[in-house]
């Protein structure tokens, strides 16, 4: 049997969740295609939603009507805010939410969305000049206007603990297959990476009383800007315990039976969220390393140790983990393993997520090359309203780096490609002073509004916020205070470094979010000026295009290494040409006087 759809996303993890939702939302026929429905949404790894630049993703998510945000208010059993003492802009909520409460709540949203979900595998797609004309299941065949690809770690995965290896995506899953001959026929080019989990531990068998606690916010924190719409539930204290030297000699005498230190594996891992064994070789020095000690839930004692993730055998990680402080009894419920998984390099897609040389195939999450939660749900949403778009002969739509990190993940996706599993951290973008997480709602507005994928809620709720900001700004514009032998205003002092946004608050008898989100905005609003000065000098750069420089090797005064990569990247226009890494103003210039030079000799 053939089914017929607008739109059909392949894979229920959070990318595929997310260009569903938001297909739906445009008003479209969506199917989600997905081997296990009561699988959707699931948190495969550790149940915890946000960090340094990844809740500036879901908070973007939320502001353009996703439901990530949404779901961890409604499954977050603590909330933290990090990086507390430094400025607004890098800092970031945490939530650790209860994984079985996160993915039901994702399935109820489908069902009440009325997604159609469909359990099936698909193993090819039909194409023909460009246009993928249907999807090709186990069981049935999928037609539709576009498809949103989202296989996670389950294009050819490999489950490793030891030198045990088997076929699938995540511990007791299979693998999705067929679809890599697809990619080999389009000359797609191909890589493989790898993840790894810590084994998981039962709670009952854990000794709190040696493990230092770690409770969450005092205040009621929320993820999405609807608040206290999506109520808690109850809030439980997370705690830290540290490896030590005996264990790192467990690991080193066991060291060559680890798979990713055996040569089983040969995909590149995460740098930044290395396994226990990779720790211990590259921090040779360090005698210990911290273990967050996290629950997985409210009715579950199952505990997720952060900071020991492992393809260790089996025996090795009983013993290691159990020389560790409180752990020396604890019993695993699930050993720790690596993931070894295709993935296509994004370079072979253009800016909307739709795969080059294809008419209607857009592909999204950990299928490019990233890790992460939220960077696969930031991909889903992109991929997901420029699908519909697609579908609807409109105009693609194009985060820009400079309003969003949604633009900042998928131009390094789409410019750079991936070397390791990519990430998302506040340091990837140049405008993260005015890009913070408490005004995703304000930068992301306009487009939600434009393609009407916000409820009219949502609306409300920002226009209400905005207007009480400006009450605020007005109260600022308006008090004046006396120093020295000149009058200044409070917003003066918003920008002053000798002022704090405390002592504003105090001159004024003001506090608050809305607060401090205005006092923010003033306080960075040189740097938005800048920022926009800066946006016209790109929309020049962009009117100078470079198509007729066949090759850079005749462009002179560029060095040899910018010839090579100007060459290679093929960028359209000179503002494509300033965004390369190793770019100067000086070459941008001599550019320039080529592309004059080869309008003057078409000109004679």
């Amino acid at each position: 049997m053939t089914y017929i759809f607008d739109l059909v996303v392949i894979g229920g993890g959070h990318a595929g969740v997310e260009a569903t939702l938001v297909g739906k939302r445009f008003g479209l026929n969506v199917a989600l295609i997905t081997l296990d429905k009561d699988k959707s949404g699931r948190m495969s790894c550790n149940p915890a939603i946000g960090g340094i630049g990844k809740t500036h993703l879901a908070k973007e998510i939320d502001a353009l009507g996703g439901y990530m945000a949404e779901a961890t208010d409604l499954a977050g059993i603590q909330f933290k805010t990090l990086n507390k003492k430094k400025g607004p802009a890098v800092q970031a909520t945490r939530a650790q939410t209860d994984k079985e409460i996160y993915e039901k709540t994702i399935q109820k949203k489908l069902i009440k969305e009325g997604i159609t979900v469909i359990e099936d595998e698909i193993k090819d797609f039909l194409f023909e000049k460009g246009q993928v004309l249907s999807a090709v299941g186990a069981k049935e065949e999928y037609k539709a206007k576009a498809y949103v690809l989202t296989t996670g770690t389950f294009l050819n995965g490999s489950i490793l603990i030891g030198d045990n290896k088997q076929e699938g995506g995540r511990i007791d899953e299979d693998k999705s297959a067929g679809l890599e001959k697809f990619f080999t026929n389009l000359n797609i080019t191909t890589g493989r990476l790898k993840t790894g989990t810590p084994p998981r531990l039962s709670s009952k068998t854990i000794n709190y009383d040696k493990l230092e606690i770690q409770p969450g916010d005092e205040k009621e924190t929320y993820m999405s800007y609807l608040g206290q719409k999506n109520q808690h539930p109850k809030q439980v204290s997370c705690h830290i315990t540290k490896t030590n030297p005996t264990t790192h000699k467990i690991i080193k005498n066991n060291i060559k039976r680890s798979a990713m230190y055996s040569g089983l594996i040969s995909g590149v891992g995460p740098r930044y969220c290395p396994s226990i064994e990779d720790k211990i070789t590259r921090f040779s020095g360090k005698e210990s390393h911290q273990i967050f000690v996290e629950p997985e839930g409210l009715n579950t004692d199952w505990v997720y140790p952060n900071g020991i993730s492992t393809s260790l055998p089996k025996d090795t990680q009983e013993e290691y983990i159990r020389s560790i402080a409180g752990f020396e009894q604890a019993k695993i419920h699930q050993y720790g393993y690596a993931v070894e998984y295709d993935y296509i390099d994004p370079r072979n897609l253009d800016k909307t997520l739709l795969l080059k040389n294809t008419k209607n195939l857009f592909l999204a999450g950990q299928i490019n090359g990233t890790t992460g939660y939220e960077e696969a749900g930031a991909q889903g949403i992109v991929a997901g309203i420029n699908a519909a778009l697609l579908i609807k002969h409109e105009d693609p739509w194009i985060p820009q780096r400079q309003t969003s990190y949604l633009g900042v993940l998928v131009d390094d996706l789409t410019r750079f490609g991936v070397s390791e599993p990519y990430r998302m951290f506040t340091s990837r973008a140049e405008h993260r002073l005015i890009l913070r997480q408490d005004n995703a709602d304000q930068r992301m507005f306009e487009t939600a509004t434009k393609y009407n994928i916000i409820s009219e809620e949502r609306k409300e709720i920002f226009l209400e916020k905005e207007s009480q900001k400006k009450k605020i700004k007005k109260t600022l514009d308006t008090t004046k205070i006396k120093i020295g032998d000149k009058t200044k205003t409070a917003t003066d002092l918003c920008k002053r470094n000798d002022y704090s946004e405390k002592d504003v608050g105090k001159i004024v008898k003001l506090s608050g979010q809305k607060f401090l989100e205005t006092y923010y905005d003033i306080r960075y609003s040189g740097y938005v000026v800048k920022q926009q000065r800066e946006l016209e000098k790109m929309k020049n750069l962009e009117e100078f295009e470079l198509g007729l420089i066949f090759d850079y090797k005749e462009v002179v005064g560029l060095s040899g290494e910018l010839q090579e990569k100007l060459n290679k990247t093929q960028p359209k226009n000179l503002h494509e040409a300033s965004l390369l890494e190793g770019i100067t103003p000086a070459a941008l210039n001599v550019l320039t006087i080529h592309l004059k030079k080869i309008d003057a000799i078409r000109a004679n």
